[in-house]
């Protein structure tokens, strides 16, 4: 059924497109890591190379995109943290049409290939229509982003890139030049079964703030949310609040606020974000980290973190016009855990990135002797170094 469904769509679109014009673009990341030991898994090297191969075709006001990418990793066969998902998501959902296969799966080895787009898109007037997979974000904060009811990216993810596609009908009409209204329809695989997601979305902008509200049905369950982003003087201010059906049949909040800013210190680039998360799907203590990480909220990939309050800190410095110093660092207000990751990135051509970096988890491993658990959100993650390329052509 999956298969067919994806047949028909390129059956579809082709024939309309075929005569249009093709652009092709393409990513290449190359990635060597090596881990410390842990209370959850030994030391070990981690290899991962992730290609992508995105044509373009357009015509008149249909278009066809496509994303075709291999995705190769060696890791330890312990198992335990790991400083990437394939896919650049944090979801854990599955895709309806069916267009991930596996290559080659073994005890520590995992090759392979899906196409993370395949989406046909027409445009006229005022209202944009897209059907297939595609990327979609209705993100307001930066980094931690709870009010995104589409697959948000892992916060500890270096390589964000490109967002993961979700299978989806997508209408969009522009009711102004500020304004526009926006409708999703998103049925989704999951190890619960299939769920349905509908659900639409109203912004529009006045005096330098943009603002909207979205609401409907996620996950077979109702959800709303408001958003706006706006600034004070020179400093960009963004905020998400979601109303979700908690986990115990009871109403939830889950929101995020965030600061961002420029400055510009003896004519260097200082770039500072700083965003505070409520989660109301998260854990209020320790004890129950465990059972965050099997809830049906964590599993579907709503949640990016496990704690109840979440602060998270990036900065970028700019020492070099080629050359960047960054530092990350996402703490658990509660049990006061914290992953640590500095970087250091130089841009040795246009399209041609290298980096050198690390990740740290401070913070308790373990529950105390006699209990089973985490002692902490990020006190259990080793110290990690990496090297990546990434190449753009």
């Amino acid at each position: 059924m999956r298969r067919a469904a994806a047949l028909l769509l390129l059956a579809t679109a082709f024939p309309s497109i075929a005569r249009g014009q093709l652009e092709v673009s393409g990513y290449v990341l190359g990635v060597g890591a090596y881990q410390g030991a842990s209370a959850l898994g030994a030391s070990g090297s981690t290899f991962l190379a992730r290609t992508r191969l995105m044509p373009v075709l357009t015509s008149g006001g249909f278009t066809f995109d496509i994303a075709y990418e291999h995705v190769l990793m060696r890791a330890p066969g312990s198992g335990g943290f790991s400083i990437t998902v394939p896919g650049g998501s944090a979801a854990r959902t599955g895709d309806w049409l069916g267009l991930d296969w596996d290559l080659h799966s073994g005890s520590n080895t995992e090759w392979r290939h899906r196409l993370d787009r395949m989406s046909i898109g027409f445009s006229g007037g005022p209202v944009e229509i897209t059907i297939g997979r595609q990327a979609v974000s209705w993100a307001t904060t930066l980094i931690l982003t709870p009010a995104d009811p589409f697959a948000p990216f892992d916060p500890s993810d270096p390589f964000r890139e490109y967002r993961g596609g979700i299978d989806a009908l997508r209408i969009k009409v522009f009711t102004g030049p500020f304004s526009e209204i926006e409708t999703v329809v998103r049925p989704t695989e999951t190890a619960f079964g299939t769920t349905l997601t509908a659900l639409g979305r109203t912004q529009t902008s006045k005096s330098g703030w943009a603002f909207g509200a979205w609401g409907g049905i996620l996950h077979d369950q109702p959800a709303g949310a408001l958003f706006t982003t706006g600034a004070l003087g020179t400093t960009a201010v963004r905020a998400e609040l979601a109303i979700r059906e908690h986990r115990d049949a009871e109403v939830t909040m889950r929101g995020a606020i965030g600061l961002d800013r420029f400055f510009t210190p003896k004519g260097k680039d200082l770039y500072i974000t700083l965003e505070l998360q409520y989660d109301g799907f998260g854990a209020q203590d320790t004890s129950k980290l465990l059972d965050i990480i099997t809830s049906k909220s964590f599993i579907r990939g709503d949640m990016q973190t496990l704690g109840e309050w979440t602060v998270v800190s990036q900065m970028s410095y700019q020492i070099h016009p080629l050359v960047s110093v960054n530092g990350f660092a996402l703490a658990n207000a509660r049990d006061r855990s914290v992953l640590v990751s500095p970087r250091l990135t130089w841009s040795a051509t246009g399209s041609l990135t290298v980096t050198a970096a690390a990740f740290r988890g401070l913070g308790t491993e373990l529950a105390s002797t006699g209990t089973l658990g985490l002692g902490s959100e990020y006190g259990f993650v080793p110290a990690i170094g990496y090297i990546s390329a990434s190449w753009f052509f």
